[in-house]
């Protein structure tokens, strides 16, 4: 049926001679315009033969000459649509943003008030349309834009990560609908106009390629498709150039030619299309951008869900799969789990963003960065036994290939099939920091081991436009650097690495240890370079055949070690918790001095941080206290696990906008916590339901009462936000022993506080500027003598805390409880640590919570409203509901 097809619009450039001379450089003889006057009235009987309406771009200094105008006006009367066509296009890009803006909105304002219409559209070459031009299209009220090919050199133009084929709006934040012309078939750009002479083959070959994306086409003409040929007195007098103003204004060909060979293609186009009008295309929006899946691919496996801005749900595999840091790919669960918990239907799911590059574009980038590595050399142990980290390398290429795999498991679980994007992972990164700030321009710095053989970059954001400024390759990595200590001090990679910073503040920098570890650098600042004499990727002691399985990150199932003997021989004798010291001392040195050239180069005040390196509190703090910046906020949710919210908000494009929360997981209902808790009953479980469970917590916390907390929203990252948490007063100093005893976990940094954010000034010092990043535990502040005397479990032994600071907006639960605290001992703060046993994920489920409580053995477990404790351990509090508690034995049945 012809409704089932998709639609095609006829666009047609009015360019006249006049114009065309003026684009390369002559001078136009006559005082009137054969061309634009024969082309019009053909072009008007062309349209009328075939019943159709077009879109006509109209260059507004046509209506200086009363036969132009009269001729608009006839178009206009024939019911086509006017749209503007710039007149300055070949200049387009080098006008000042003022003139620019000028002419769009003087040539807008011109056609409407002469010709009596409403001027939607507009056009300029592609490639002089720029992001700029975008924004002040839109602020000069214009509806839609056909300028752009669909390809990645217009998607580096824009800034955008790409650019469809389809009707979309290029920038979130603009009302501005594109309709991108037809990606070219050859050297030369798509249109109708070249097919002319370059052959029907050509144009049938361009169709058939646009077909296949099964987007609508945009179909262009120009005003010389149709017009008889130039006066030989209007052709310049040389050769060359008279030959190139025939080829330019088709004027080698008879206007009856071109109409033929215009008829047919238009007839190839109807063989597949319903030519329609291009308002009835703009007010279908078709395949408007719904909800975008943004997947991460790399060391924890996530997915996250936005319509927008709107994250409707984030989770990573690691938390359904209980798999610590779970590199399941495709992230199966996670995909399910964020379409169940935003209760979407999965038809409206559009776009599909992978957190990486695709393999043939990574492929590129892997021989570059093996051929840099392997011509650097520095020691013979360099390749010899490790193959110069060959082995990584060739696996993040290998699973690279597995990325469109993401496709058919949306094709066999939803029988849907969205458009796949890929973006570079430390993009990802500075997406996720950059486009959820509290402020538009920022500097911005992503940090990990390593992502698409890339370790560190540093790029400035400003209007939703991302620039980088400088990246640094694979091997030479902060993340690498740090790992490495992690290592040979005894603990797990990529895991650990957080007790390495709580056992810093231990130590001492010892000079002579100072100089040793500094000495393993071969660059620092923009140049930072590690001597691969002591680190390397690449060194195997075993496999496991039953982790990989299991979901384990692939470096712990291999047993990847970071560091060389060297490394070890040079750090012995001295204490761990002196190389923490110093490992930590020389990674926030190295990070400030990276940064410095480019706050003072930019000048920019605000700072974004992203990437696994910056979940190290002390590190962001030094950094963003060390060069003065005035704000700082960092991604809550800053390693891999939170590439799934970059990829999709890249894509989007979206300009900066920050959240309160990340409650992006799923909730579950009264019902399904009380059943979990039920089955449990046989285990010595007992639990009541209270109607002010919030102040029944309080109660039991004063008590001196450990209390699990299980409530609302699974958070999206590695904190404790106070919705899957263990709460406990804070003013015993022994507490991060024997708390961190009975969870099995070996921590040196103590518990981190929740806090009532009015309260926060006399809690902690140095809080201007950290604000945002505060209600997320990302960053370390001075505690107050009322917080080092009234809280000590909470105070870290240099005086600082990791404190979250919460609202009655932002969790009004957890508010309540601080709130009923307060009131009881007069302190607004209580320790928070993760709700989970030592080496497991956070807890998802009301079964996780209920499961960890029973190995832990703390006092009472509060999920939602119940409060539930085990047989032998503690008495159920008595305030029941207004209408009476339930009984434990009831509760038992």
């Amino acid at each position: 049926m012809t409704h089932d097809k998709p639609k095609a619009v006829l666009h047609v450039d009015l360019d006249g001679a006049a114009h065309i001379y003026r684009h390369h450089g002559w001078n136009y003889p006559l005082d009137h315009d054969p061309l634009f006057e024969t082309g019009i009235a053909n072009l008007l009987d062309f349209l009328a033969q075939n019943e159709l309406r077009a879109t006509l771009f109209v260059v507004a200094d046509q209506l200086d000459h009363p036969k132009s105008r009269a001729l608009l006006q006839r178009a206009v009367d024939a019911g086509h649509e006017i749209a503007s066509h710039t007149l300055t296009h070949p200049e387009l890009r080098r006008l000042g943003r003022d003139d620019r803006r000028r002419e769009l909105v003087d040539s807008k304002a011109r056609l409407e008030k002469e010709l009596g219409v409403t001027v939607r559209g507009f056009r300029a070459p592609s490639y002089q349309i720029d992001r700029e031009t975008f924004a002040l299209l839109a602020e000069a009220g214009y509806q839609w834009d056909s300028s752009v090919f669909p390809n990645a050199k217009f998607a580096r133009q824009l800034e955008a990560l790409s650019i469809e084929p389809f009707p979309h709006h290029p920038l979130l934040d603009t009302p501005l609908l594109e309709l991108p012309l037809p990606d070219s078939p050859g050297p030369v750009p798509f249109h109708p106009s070249y097919s002319i002479l370059l052959g029907q083959w050509y144009f049938e070959r361009g169709l058939r390629r646009h077909r296949k994306t099964g987007a609508p086409l945009v179909m262009l003409f120009h005003l010389t498709d149709f017009a008889n040929p130039l006066p030989a007195d209007a052709l310049p007098r040389t050769v060359l150039d008279n030959w190139r103003a025939k080829y330019y204004t088709l004027s080698n060909l008879s206007a009856a030619e071109k109409r033929r060979r215009c008829q047919r293609m238009l007839d190839a186009v109807r063989r597949h299309y319903r030519v329609a009008t291009t308002r009835e295309l703009v007010a279908e929006d078709v395949r408007e951008r719904k909800l975008v899946l943004g997947i991460a691919t790399t060391h924890e496996t996530s997915a996250a869900l936005y319509r927008g801005h709107d994250c409707l749900a984030a989770i990573s595999e690691e938390r359904l799969d209980r798999v610590k840091f779970s590199t399941k790919y495709p992230p199966k669960l996670s995909i399910e789990s964020v379409v169940n918990t935003a209760g979407v239907d999965p038809r409206e799911i559009t776009d599909v963003v992978i957190a990486g590059l695709p393999p043939g574009k990574l492929f590129k980038r892997f021989v570059a960065n093996q051929a840099e590595d392997t011509f650097e050399y520095h020691a013979l142990n360099d390749y010899i036994p490790h193959a110069n980290k060959l082995l990584y390398r060739a696996f993040a290429w290998t699973r690279s290939l597995g990325y469109r795999g993401v496709l058919g498991f949306l094709e066999e679980k939803y029988g849907i099939r969205p458009r796949l994007h890929f973006a570079p992972h430390h993009q990802c990164h500075a997406a996720s920091a950059y486009r959820t700030a509290p402020f538009d321009d920022a500097l911005i710095v992503t940090a990990d081991g390593v992502g698409d053989y890339v370790s560190v970059t540093v790029a400035s954001g400003s209007g939703g436009r991302m620039k980088l400024l400088h990246s640094i390759g694979y091997p030479h990595s902060f993340g690498q650097f740090y790992t490495a200590c992690t290592q040979v001090l005894g603990f797990r990679a990529n895991r650990h690495e957080g007790k390495i910073t709580g056992l810093s503040g231990f130590g001492k920098v010892d000079p002579q240890l100072y100089d040793k570890v500094r000495s393993t650098l071969r660059g620092s600042g923009k140049g930072f370079k590690l001597d691969k004499r002591y680190y390397s990727e690449g060194i195997i002691r075993g496999w496991s055949t039953k982790a990989l399985k299991r979901g384990e990150d692939l470096f712990e199932t291999l047993q990847y070690r970071n560091f060389k003997a060297p490394l070890r021989r040079l750090l012995k004798g001295h204490s761990r918790e002196d190389v923490a010291c110093v490992f930590q001392t020389i990674l926030e040195e190295q990070l400030v001095e990276l940064v410095r050239p480019f706050a003072e180069q930019t000048g920019l005040r605000n700072l974004c941080l992203a990437g696994g390196v910056f979940a190290n509190v002390k590190a962001n703090a030094a950094l963003f206290r060390g060069l003065g910046f005035d704000q700082v906020y960092i991604f809550p949710n800053m390693g891999d696990g939170g590439l799934s919210c970059g990829a999709a908000l890249e894509l989007l494009q979206a300009e900066p906008r920050p959240f309160d929360s990340v409650y992006w997981g799923p909730d579950f209902t009264e019902a399904q916590m009380e059943a979990a808790l039920r089955a449990q009953a046989p285990a010595g479980v007992s639990f009541r339901r209270y109607d002010d469970v919030e102040r029944v917590i309080a109660e039991l916390l004063a008590a001196k009462k450990v209390v699990a907390r299980f409530n609302g929203r699974m958070e999206f990252g590695p904190r404790a936000l106070c919705n899957r948490t263990i709460l406990y007063a804070a003013d015993e100093p022994e507490a991060n022993n024997w708390l961190n005893k009975r969870l099995g976990r070996t921590e040196f940094m103590p518990f981190a506080p929740v806090a009532m954010k009015e309260h926060a000034d006399e809690l902690f010092l140095g809080i201007q500027g950290t604000e945002h990043a505060l209600k997320f535990m990302t960053i370390i502040l001075d505690c107050t003598e009322f917080t080092r005397q009234k809280c000590p479990a909470i105070v870290h032994v240099d005086g600082t805390a990791r404190p979250q600071l919460v609202t009655a907006d932002i969790n009004p639960s957890m508010h309540r409880i601080l709130t009923h605290y307060h009131e009881l001992t007069g302190v607004p703060l209580l320790v928070n640590t993760s709700y989970n046993m030592h080496e497991e994920p956070i807890v998802c489920t009301p079964e996780d919570g209920v499961r960890a409580f029973l190995d832990s053995k703390l006092d009472f477990l509060a999920m939602g409203p119940f409060v539930a404790t085990l047989a032998g351990t503690a008495e159920l509090p008595q305030q029941g509901t207004a209408h009476g508690a339930r009984s434990e034995v009831e509760a038992r049945r």
